[in-house]
């Protein structure tokens, strides 16, 4: 974990913040703007070995969770975009990322349809959730076996696999729905007296709940010995590099499908 307390640092996060601004989330950027990131985005991770703290990951200082303010993932920019062009008819709200230390992650993306869902508009909890469960688990690949040397550790430092998940995708879910106020009145007219089942009707569509079990889930980044492919069946097809992280900003690069992400905290 690097800490945010030096000059240098504190302006390399501002130039990273304000290359980001009125990207959309990246889904807008033009090339100049991308590589304005980039460049930003670099400057920035470069803290991380720049002390001689230790830069192994500090999985209590990750847990929380952190809000996405930019990425070039292609998956997720397909959705950002179909939002911006359907004029309206879905929104994108907030997009989350939130670990626990005990080896636990969700990602979150709150959408909204028109005429169907409340606003997902960001800083809301409208529209519905699409939350994806996955557990993790830092991969030391890099440690070397038996007796280790002065170098060894050097190396160990600036290894990157020190700061690896491998992740495991367990659980898909559609939650948390909050339906418009124009569909509660299909439901519950407002000039007619509200009954037993018009209650239940309204209490079962905001409770309501889809989930998906991914029981042929991807281990993302783990070794075929990792305790995480052990517990459930997958392939390693990449990784998820977290190259900084203080406390308030946190920056990661996904192997295989691809992508980074740059996120701020909120809780």
């Amino acid at each position: 974990t690097t800490s945010s307390s030096s000059p240098g640092l504190r302006e390399a996060k501002r130039a990273l913040l304000e290359a980001c601004e009125g990207t959309f989330r990246g889904s807008a950027a033009s090339a100049s703007e991308r590589a304005a990131v980039e460049e930003a985005q670099v400057a920035l991770e470069g803290f991380t070995y720049k002390s001689n703290a230790d830069p192994d990951l500090d999985l209590e200082a990750l847990a929380g969770r952190w809000r996405l303010r930019w990425t070039n993932a292609n998956d997720v920019l397909s959705v950002l975009r179909l939002a911006r062009d359907s004029l309206g008819a879905v929104q994108v709200g907030d997009i989350f990322q939130t670990f626990d230390a005990r080896g636990s992650l969700t990602n979150e993306i709150r959408l909204g349809l028109a005429f169907l869902t409340q606003s997902a508009a960001r800083d809301t909890e409208g529209g519905l959730a699409l939350k994806v469960g996955a557990r993790y688990e830092r991969v030391d690949a890099g440690a070397s076996k038996g007796a280790t040397t002065k170098n060894d550790d050097a190396k160990k430092k600036q290894s990157p696999s020190r700061r690896t998940l491998a992740l495991v995708f367990e659980e898909a879910k559609v939650t948390e729905l909050r339906i418009s106020d124009e569909l509660e009145l299909v439901f519950a007219p407002a000039l007619l007296p509200r009954g037993a089942v018009n209650h239940r009707l309204l209490l079962a569509l905001r409770e309501a709940e889809a989930r998906f079990d991914l029981s042929s889930a991807v281990a993302i980044g783990a070794t075929p010995s990792s305790s995480v492919t052990k517990k459930k069946t997958g392939a390693p097809v990449g990784a998820y590099h977290v190259t900084y992280l203080d406390e308030d900003t946190l920056i990661g690069r996904a192997n295989g499908a691809g992508g980074t992400f740059i996120f701020d905290r909120v809780a």
